[in-house]
């Protein structure tokens, strides 16, 4: 009697130890598969998932190979791409936002348009960039329909019905303000090289920076000036 009870002892505590091993290993690999997931994801530029069966075979895989029970091989897991996620991933990223312009807006309630709906982040760069293109006069009302990967200066010329232009300029070496100029005219980029020459003078502007240099249209003479000058 003695010994059947012994032996139904050392079977209770033989099977609590057995039960903590295992679900010691389950927690184990449910941290590895965690893991696993988580170093695909940051490796792949779309959202996937391992499929529990997958990192089963995984893992008994890489159990037999570092025992020496099998050779290694460069096993590439079967991963589930979650499709919903990167739909609606997609969704996001051509997300727009719908705006009404009244008519009489100015620069100022323009501005707070624009930042209501998350348009800008920054009032005052973003004064700054309407002054430079001088749309002031130009807002045009009625309802527009932009998205959000727009830059503010592409969202100012939808706005105020402003082509952009973008001309790349090249300035030699020691440039003078009339060789940049008669460059700037033979480019479009500006009308008249004596009033470029007469904004230099008044910013006191001798040299410019040598290398290529690139001016989005339209801008103010003297931000263009500004931008070319030797730092």
């Amino acid at each position: 009697m003695k010994d059947f009870n012994r032996g139904k002892l050392f079977l209770i505590k033989f099977s609590q130890v057995l039960l903590s091993i295992l679900f010691l290993l389950f927690l184990v690999f449910i941290i590895k598969w965690r893991i696993d997931s988580l170093y695909l994801n940051s490796i792949s530029n779309s959202k996937i998932k391992i499929g529990i069966a997958d990192e089963f075979k995984k893992t008994t895989n890489e159990i037999l190979v570092a025992t020496g029970l099998k050779a290694e091989e460069n096993i590439k897991p079967i991963v589930i791409v979650d499709e919903e996620e990167e739909k609606e991933e997609a969704q996001t990223s051509r997300a727009s936002t719908k705006i009404t312009i009244p008519d009489g807006t100015n620069v100022e309630g323009l501005g707070k348009i624009l930042m209501e709906q998350g348009l800008i982040k920054d009032i005052y760069a973003y004064k700054d960039l309407a002054d430079d293109m001088q749309i002031e006069n130009k807002i045009v009302p009625g309802s527009y329909d932009l998205s959000k990967e727009l830059t503010v200066r592409e969202v100012l010329a939808i706005l105020s019905n402003t082509s952009l232009e973008t001309y790349s300029i090249n300035i030699s070496e020691g440039a003078s303000p009339a060789d940049v100029a008669n460059t700037l005219m033979e480019l479009g980029v500006i009308k008249s090289p004596n009033d470029f020459i007469i904004a230099c003078n008044n910013l006191g502007v001798t040299s410019f920076a040598a290398g290529s240099h690139e001016i989005i249209m339209p801008s103010k003479v003297a931000n263009i000036i500004k931008s070319l000058a030797q730092k």
